[in-house]
């Protein structure tokens, strides 16, 4: 049975509970987000170390008070054995799935990452990723209050918080040559987000049973995953980690994994999913057969769009199994054994609706005020590259990407003629045409087709 079916019943629940049903076609805009008490500033950033006990030898809970959070969060680190500062170590960010916590991976009962990572030459790091925080700075607040406000910021805690604090504490390779990030269910769904919001930052990404596909079955999948995830506990829904399916999926795609598989071009991944079916140890578990079948459809649909933008992903897809412990087990100790970092491509792809972003040390702002994706194709130092949406871009390159000298940046809207500096960096604006009024909805094909890509080339002044 798909998980749409089940969804379906979802909708009814939430118009019993009386939660509004925003819609949004093409040209019908709802509300933003009748429910939630939209974030109005960016988090704060700053990370203060409160504790830090020994578990074993090798393991340590670290107690922290997060500035993004404003709240007291953890992480377990366990390092190498015979780990010395002496000498750099690969990092493995280890993410917990929805209902689960910091020492899930650590635990004996589930995890045993201890007697899966063994004498490998890796710092594992297994932070706090909240009861359901889907690894991002959340839209709103939920109106009932049962959710804080200021929202949590679970990608800055983890992004701009928690990982320059490893680097600065431990003896790391801190780039994404020897930074690696791998998770279940909701932590699988956090390490493929975070690697394609990121590519810069993660050489390696693991999937097992991830929820990589967050936009699957719009609007009747959006709309039901926060509710149906919260069901078995009985918690009340948290309905503003991206807003309101309906008239915000722009912020819903700019987090999704599948939406945003051409960023991960250049980053090796594992992909990791059984069908939900019982094996042959399996007690039957429904609710665990069904949340399986639901994560494999998203990994095919995952799985399909990065062979479409030409990135390699390694598919360890099982005809049986549960959404459980046994597996995701099995997942990591196999991820381990692969796990490659690949070099930096020579060029990357990006797409994102931030107004102002940084990757692969480039740096772009657009001038647009409406919510909608930037599309960038073959950037690098090359004679030119392609990009998409509307008004104008701006970008400064790193530097040594170009000779000293003057440059003509031409597209089909016109021509600027910017200087490269003495240190091959360079600034230049880029005509996309006119800013569009109002937010993009949408996506695939057809927002590619209203939103279209065009060429820019970059040629030395005669």
């Amino acid at each position: 049975m798909r998980i749409r079916r089940a969804l379906i019943v979802v909708l009814g629940l939430l118009a019993l509970a009386g939660v509004p049903l925003a819609r949004a076609d093409l040209g019908t805009v709802g509300p933003d987000s009748p429910v939630c008490k939209v974030r109005q500033t960016p988090p704060s950033v700053g990370l203060t170390q409160i504790s830090a006990t020994p578990l074993d030898t090798r393991l340590t809970t670290y107690t922290f008070f997060s500035q993004a959070l404003s709240q007291t969060v953890h992480a377990n680190v366990l390092l190498p054995v015979g780990y010395s500062p002496t000498r750099a170590y690969s990092v493995l960010y280890l993410l917990h799935g929805h209902g689960g916590g910091y020492g899930d991976w650590a635990s004996t009962a589930h995890g045993d990452v201890e007697s899966i990572v063994t004498n490998q030459r890796v710092i594992v790091v297994m932070p706090d990723g909240g009861y359901d925080g889907w690894y991002s700075d959340w839209y709103g607040s939920d109106l009932d209050g049962h959710t804080p406000y200021p929202p949590p910021a679970w990608e800055t805690f983890h992004i701009r918080e928690l990982i320059p604090w490893v680097d600065a504490t431990f003896s790391t390779i801190g780039n994404r040559g020897g930074r690696a990030i791998a998770g279940l269910s909701m932590g699988g769904f956090g390490a493929t987000s975070y690697a394609a919001r990121h590519p810069d930052m993660f050489g390696a990404a693991g999937s097992f049973s991830g929820a990589v596909d967050m936009d699957l079955d719009y609007p009747v999948g959006n709309i039901g995953e926060g509710v149906v995830s919260n069901l078995p506990d009985g918690r009340v829904p948290d309905m503003c980690v991206w807003g309101d399916p309906a008239t915000q999926d722009v912020v819903w795609r700019d987090h999704d994994p599948t939406e945003l598989a051409g960023n991960l071009r250049g980053v090796w991944l594992y992909l990791a999913s059984g069908t939900g079916v019982p094996g042959a140890q399996d007690a039957p578990n429904p609710a665990a057969s069904l949340t399986e079948q639901g994560i494999w459809q998203m990994n095919q649909v995952f799985a399909e769009a990065l062979t479409v933008h030409g990135v390699g992903h390694y598919d360890n897809f099982y005809s049986q199994g549960m959404h459980a412990w046994p597996y995701w087990r099995d997942d990591l100790r196999d991820f381990l054994t692969r796990l490659t970092f690949i070099p930096r491509p020579a060029t990357f792809d990006y797409r994102t609706i931030a107004t102002d972003f940084s990757v692969f040390r480039w740096h772009f702002r657009t001038d647009r005020t409406v919510k909608e994706f930037t599309y960038l194709e073959g950037v690098g130092p090359a004679s030119g590259f392609r990009a998409g949406g509307s008004g104008t871009l701006t970008a400064t390159s790193p530097p040594r990407t170009f000779a000293r000298g003057r440059y003509l940046i031409t597209t089909p809207f016109g021509t600027t003629s910017p200087s490269a500096g003495g240190n091959g960096s360079m600034t230049f604006s880029i005509d996309l045409g006119p800013a569009h009024p109002v937010q993009q909805y949408a996506f695939g094909q057809l927002g590619e087709a209203t939103l279209p890509v065009v060429d820019v080339t970059i040629a030395p002044a005669s």
